[in-house]
């Protein structure tokens, strides 16, 4: 119950901040601003989602103290088969 708390409060915050973003620039109250904050949480979305699932496959990932580091020292082959 207090995960989920935090996870609103955190939410709310990250909108807030991206429509302070949209005023700025110039996007406030239009209708491409609600597509740019539906677009930036589809993406964080999917790659929070990809990230946690490719620490479910690889254990040298799962252990990583920098987990997007070590994509980068895969080998091609190695690197195309986490992929899959």
């Amino acid at each position: 119950m207090n995960q989920t708390i935090e996870f609103e409060k955190n939410t709310r915050v990250l909108i807030d901040e991206l429509k302070s973003v949209c005023a700025n620039y110039g996007l406030g109250n239009d209708g491409n601003e609600f597509k740019i904050i539906t677009q930036v949480f589809l993406y964080k979305f999917l790659n929070d989602k990809f990230a946690y699932e490719i620490r479910q496959l690889d254990d040298e990932l799962a252990r990583a103290d920098n987990p997007a580091a070590v994509p980068r020292e895969m080998s091609g082959p190695e690197y195309e088969l986490l992929m899959m």
